[in-house]
């Protein structure tokens, strides 16, 4: 994300084990744990679009357009059923 790593952070794979990356020195970056978290196996092109899908998304809820806002509903009930299931899942353990 380009923010500044402090504290605790992640050592995470540039080229994704599932993709041919390889467990090295040169094949690492520290990251954010959210970030890390997120990008789970994308190719560093699936991660740039994604970046900049969420961009324009975040311009579009800031600027409370039609599909600001219905993305703004959508990605509430999503975080809201992701967080039920969290706790869920806690209970079960």
């Amino acid at each position: 994300c380009g923010g500044d790593i402090a504290g605790q952070w992640q050592a995470d794979h540039v080229m994704a084990c599932s993709t041919g990356g390889i467990h090295a020195l040169d094949n690492y970056l520290p990251a954010h744990s959210t970030c890390n978290n997120y990008k789970w196996d994308y190719l560093p092109e699936e991660m740039q679009l994604i970046l900049k899908l969420g961009v324009w998304v975040k311009t579009q809820v800031e600027r409370g357009t039609k599909v600001g806002r219905e993305v703004e509903r959508k990605f509430t009930n999503h975080e809201l059923a992701r967080i039920a299931r969290r706790k869920e899942s806690n209970r079960d353990a």
